[in-house]
């Protein structure tokens, strides 16, 4: 029998997931906070990318909420492309072209055309490096000048001490090859949970190691078998990305993990200064991985970077729309980075998230206001930026067009919502404000279902749970009769109603 696989796991299929380092406005955002140009501004049409879409959720929301763009995903495995075309058919989404490809058939198809963005999101890591080589090839064949292409993959020196640790894993998974997948996983676990109850020198020395397989073991096995039981798996500097990249003409210009640029999150000043010291900057980015011992960067670069020079990057400030993805008053006023735990300056933020409660606006709007008007611009823009690191704030698509992107989403979270009645696979709904996903779980979105239905959400709730033999769980017990379970789903509806609902509707997911 001929093996497709390339030594990629395929036994068990990619788990589902929206990534909003796919979404073309979050991208933008984090070249602007670089001070770079990116490709999407101002232009009528997109043509965007996707290698390695997986069960392609996130190529299918951001398609839908984004009409202008024309959205291409590609996978190898046929699995991954029959559902997600299947989502997109119920969904009426006809700006995606979902393919089954390798990367050499993408590589070699010279009638493919060029994209203005290139997207890759836990890929590089995982794959041969033939097949790197053909990423690279399509990114210099197929990224139109100026494009952007993002790349995420683990790094140096987060990832170091657990290579060891990982070859185990495989090792006892490829002494069972007729053991199921989810058997191997569990056999690979528990040797490592068995040596870390031992003294052994290699692991005492691995910081955090016990937490480590924990978090692994309570992961979901189809993400544990893709992490870990590939034949491929390279832990990268970024050094050593930032040539390869270089091979196709792309330059390093942003971490779309934005919290990433904010200084005072991260350094302390004596770091920030041998950092600022270095001329050369992928040694900037050396010392910054070093430092905060980075184990998975999220990379952006652009093919013949321009930098925002004056007022046109202060433009683009202005004219940056915002959406709270949570309630204002449910955002921490603290955040832990690595150089520890920071407090959010009240007379900064707090004006800053009362005026967003209201429904999205610009920064321009934000700075006619009395109480944020006396704010610099740099505290401002850092503001927002770590607003937005701590995903309760996105970028938002400008109001015209709106309606045309309700009407869209409207269809595929429908189609979203009456999933969840069987499966807990999808987690997030589309917003035509972010252009991007939410996250909503199973309960709320069969709340979201009964009102569509326009039936008593618990009774509702109740009838599909109970008739699937499921029980809700609280505090880590599971709730046993049917007067608990009716309880705890009236708290539920209640919370939704209260937490929930306020941001769903402004976020126009419902």
């Amino acid at each position: 029998m001929t093996d497709w696989s390339a030594g990629y796991v395929t036994e068990i299929n990619y788990s589902f997931g929206f990534y909003r380092e796919l979404s073309p406005s979050f991208l933008a955002f984090s070249a602007l906070v670089r001070g770079t140009d990116e490709p999407s501004f101002n232009r009528e049409r997109l043509r965007v990318l996707e290698l390695g879409c997986g069960q392609g959720e996130s190529a299918v929301i951001i398609a839908a909420a984004r009409p202008e763009i024309d959205y291409v995903a590609i996978d190898f495995n046929p699995a991954h492309i029959a559902g997600a075309s299947s989502l997109a058919r119920k969904a009426s989404i006809k700006n995606l072209t979902l393919r089954e490809a390798s990367f050499a058939d993408i590589a070699a198809d010279e009638s493919f055309g060029q994209f203005d963005i290139i997207t890759l999101h836990g890929i590089y890591t995982w794959v041969s490096e033939e097949n790197r080589e053909h990423i690279l090839k399509i990114a210099h064949d197929k990224l139109c000048p100026g494009g952007l292409l993002y790349v995420s993959y683990n790094c140096h020196p987060g990832w170091t001490p657990v290579i060891p640790m990982r070859r185990l894993i495989t090792d006892v998974a490829d002494a069972m090859p007729r053991a199921s997948v989810p058997d191997r996983i569990k056999a690979g676990l528990d040797i490592l949970r068995k040596l870390a109850g031992t003294n052994v020198q290699a692991v005492a020395g691995i910081s955090g190691l016990k937490e480590r397989i924990e978090r692994i073991s309570a992961m979901p096995l189809n993400y544990v078998a893709h992490e870990y039981l590939n034949s491929h798996w390279t832990i990268f500097h970024s050094a050593d990305v930032a040539v390869e990249m270089g091979r196709a003409k792309l330059s390093y210009v942003a971490s779309a993990n934005v919290w990433d640029v904010v200084d005072a999150l991260n350094f302390t000043p004596e770091q920030q200064q041998l950092i600022v010291d270095q001329h050369d900057p992928s040694l900037r980015e050396t010392l910054r991985d070093i430092i905060t011992n980075q184990q998975f960067r999220r990379d952006i670069f652009i093919r013949g970077p321009i930098p925002l020079r004056g007022d046109e990057g202060r433009e683009r400030w202005l004219d940056l729309r915002l959406a709270l993805t949570t309630r204002a008053q449910d955002v921490p006023r603290k955040i832990k980075g690595p150089i520890g735990e920071v407090t959010l300056h009240a007379p900064t933020y707090d004006p800053v998230l009362e005026a967003l409660s209201a429904g999205p606006c610009t920064m321009r709007d934000l700075i006619s206001l009395p109480a944020i008007a006396a704010l610099s611009s740099a505290s401002l823009q850092q503001a927002i930026t770590i607003l937005i690191g701590m995903n309760v704030l996105a970028p938002a698509l400008p109001v015209a067009n709106e309606a045309t992107r309700v009407k869209r989403t409207e269809v595929l979270n429908g189609v979203f919502l009456e999933r969840a009645r069987f499966s807990t696979d999808h987690n997030f709904l589309a917003s035509p404000v972010i252009g991007a996903g939410v996250s909503v779980d199973r309960i709320n979105q069969l709340i979201l279902l009964s009102q569509r239905k326009k039936a008593d959400p618990v009774h509702f709730m109740w009838g599909i749970l109970s008739a699937q033999g499921q029980k809700l769980v609280k505090e880590g017990k599971a709730l046993e009769t049917e007067a608990e379970n009716l309880s705890e789903l009236e708290m539920r509806v209640a919370s939704f109603n209260e937490k929930v609902a306020p941001v769903l509707k402004q976020l126009k997911v419902w």
